[in-house]
């Protein structure tokens, strides 16, 4: 099995990872790999090579070399340890708001409903 070494970087950041260059691996399971490596949702990921940005729907066109440096672009996801994803769901659905800002609210606020209170107040 051969790898391709790739570094990306995402604000201060430089992720070093190994990708697999094998046949079976697709395309969109290689940018999957990289957006989970770097903690960045697929569907906002983008990635930036010599002035050329890449996303899931265009990543395969680019042919892998080693040592390809990437700039990366997209929030990364809040670490959800000790908030319960149903809490989490709730807000989503309740605040309209994406998982990352029901996150965030819960940490401040870990009773849901002042996390609800705290959103509808910002």
């Amino acid at each position: 099995m051969t790898t391709i070494p790739i570094s990306i970087k995402h604000g201060t950041t430089t992720y070093h990872m190994h990708l697999d260059n094998q046949a079976d691996l697709s395309k969109s399971e290689q940018f999957n790999l990289i957006a989970n490596y770097i903690h960045i949702p697929s569907d906002r990921l983008k990635l930036i090579y010599k002035g050329k940005r890449y996303t899931k729907e265009n990543w395969h066109e680019i042919s892998l070399i080693s040592n390809m440096n990437f700039l990366s672009i997209g929030e990364q996801n809040e670490d959800e340890a000790g908030v319960d994803a149903k809490d989490i769901e709730c807000i989503m659905n309740q605040m309209k708001v994406d998982r990352n800002t029901a996150v965030r609210a819960l940490k401040l606020h870990s009773n849901t409903i002042d996390a609800i209170l705290y959103l509808g107040n910002k």
